[in-house]
């Protein structure tokens, strides 16, 4: 069975999950024994290395493949389960784009609703046929990665200040992962709405600047 562009392109973003998912986990180690990463023999050092390669991707393929889309879309936007990037392709992302002329897109594709179900609806339908257009994947390539990466983050707010306090690390560490982690996972989910705001604007103005009605794929 072929696999789906997106899921093609979440297998590309996960070098990166992992890398951000050893990156939190080294510096929680460093708050919680730091002597596994000062202390520590070559040996043990190599045995930590080997059991993080082994877990961490594991954990990183359960906490973001355990949610659907939707559930990350709500958890990006802080919007009703249900709302993804296309349910304002229309009335709010294309016309504060400059690259998107309106009236050519609506001569190109027709016309749409204004509900956001149905615009989404319409603006997939658009993106299905461009979907291979270089600028389009690698926006929504951008999108997916920021998204899990919030996905992987927002636990953590709480995770991680409860691991120190059962660890006894003090009040001052505590505070510090919570506002770290709240920090790291804002930026993620912001970036996810920009690059998901790219992505969908991609589409429109592909199809504002010229009527496509087969799949176009990028020329090398």
């Amino acid at each position: 069975m072929k696999s789906s562009p997106e899921r093609s392109l979440k297998s590309m973003n996960l070098k990166w999950l992992i890398a951000l998912a050893t990156a939190d986990a080294i510096l929680l180690a460093s708050f919680v024994a730091p002597e596994l990463i000062l202390d520590s023999s070559s040996t043990q050092q190599s045995l930590i290395r080997a059991l993080g390669a082994a877990v961490i991707p594991v954990l990183v393929l359960l906490l973001v493949n355990v949610l659907p889309s939707n559930v990350k879309a709500m958890l990006v936007y802080w919007k009703p389960l249900g709302w993804l990037p296309g349910c304002e392709a229309f009335t709010k992302y294309g016309p504060a784009d400059p690259r998107v002329d309106m009236g050519a897109l609506k001569k190109n594709v027709g016309t749409w609703g204004e509900d956001p179900k149905e615009q989404n609806s319409k603006w997939f339908g658009l993106y299905k046929i461009v979907e291979n257009v270089t600028e389009v994947a690698s926006t929504q390539k951008d999108f997916l990665m920021y998204r899990d990466m919030a996905v992987l983050s927002l636990p953590l707010i709480a995770l991680a200040p409860i691991g120190f306090f059962i660890a006894d690390a003090g009040k001052n560490a505590i505070w510090l992962a919570a506002g770290m982690f709240l920090v790291q996972y804002t930026l993620t989910a912001l970036s996810a709405r920009h690059a998901g705001e790219r992505f969908v604007c991609n589409v429109l103005a592909l199809h504002a600047a010229t009527k496509i009605t087969k799949p176009k794929v990028a020329t090398k």
